[in-house]
């Protein structure tokens, strides 16, 4: 996705910073339960956290809309300290309606709300 930069705003300012992300990513499973996560690459993690961190909410979360394939849902981001990105739950429907699962490589579309 190409990035707009205007001259009246800082380039990292969050009203002009880009709201919309592609990420490839693994889905993983939360050892001995059944939620499923997967984690946003280092470096987007540090771009959102740079453009966005500062309009976090609590536990550092930050408030997003993602999809895979045609499936839309509001959730957030949440900090992961281990491995310095950030983390977003994928609820069952979703991983039932779009057929992934534990171990699938997914392409999800991050929007910042």
């Amino acid at each position: 996705m190409e990035e707009r930069w205007s001259p009246l705003l800082p380039p990292d300012d969050p009203k002009s910073a880009p709201r919309e992300y592609a990420v490839r990513t693994k889905i993983w499973r939360w050892k001995g339960g059944s939620w499923h996560f997967a984690n946003v690459r280092a470096k987007q993690s540090a771009l959102i956290k740079r453009r966005f961190g500062s309009s976090a909410r609590g536990w550092g979360s930050i408030r997003v809309r993602l999809k895979i394939g045609d499936t839309e849902w509001t959730t957030s981001l949440f900090p992961a300290k281990k491995t310095k990105t950030y983390l977003f739950m994928i609820k069952a429907s979703v991983r039932k309606t779009e057929d992934v699962g534990a171990g699938d490589t997914v392409k999800v579309l991050i929007h910042i709300v």
